[in-house]
């Protein structure tokens, strides 16, 4: 008993943690969708490790497959909802927005701009809006892809359509 609680606690202290971690440094670049995956993953672990603590001990097999499958839903939820996300947008995000700011510097030595990560939630998270001083009006987008962080394509900007 002293270890179902203790495996409980320990649970809902992971969970608690994980979710004022996912709310302060991810939520404000996750689209909703993926807010709720990452909650139905937490719910998914939290319904194995409730199976594995109220299953009858005389059903190991069922018990052991039950926390396996919690400790897979774990690893599996926290390296793609908190690891991955993190790395995306506080290393590489910062290092697209250098490459393009580089790139603006050398194409355009003579005029100012602005720079923002684009706010439309369908565009992608490496999407920068780009503001020129002498034309306020007219955003350019630059998509700062894989294939254009490697040299494989052209960083052209797309102006959207009004």
């Amino acid at each position: 008993m002293k270890l179902t609680v203790t495996a409980a606690i320990l649970f809902a202290a992971a969970l608690i943690t994980s979710i004022i971690f996912y709310q302060t440094y991810i939520a404000d670049y996750a689209h909703p969708v993926e807010t709720v995956m990452a909650i139905a993953t937490a719910a998914l672990a939290a319904m194995f490790l409730a199976l594995a603590i109220f299953i009858p001990r005389r059903l190991k097999l069922v018990t052991g497959i039950s926390i396996t499958l919690f400790f897979a839903v774990i690893l599996v939820g926290v390296t793609f909802w908190l690891v991955r996300p993190y790395q995306l947008i506080y290393t590489e995000l910062p290092e697209r927005e250098a490459a393009l700011s580089s790139h603006l510097e050398e194409e355009y030595p003579e005029r100012e701009w602005e720079m923002n990560r684009s706010q439309v939630e369908t565009h992608p998270i490496f999407m920068f809006e780009v503001v020129f001083d002498d034309e306020p009006d007219r955003p350019y987008l630059y998509l700062m892809d894989q294939d254009t962080m490697d040299g494989e394509s052209e960083i052209e900007p797309h102006v959207p359509e009004e």
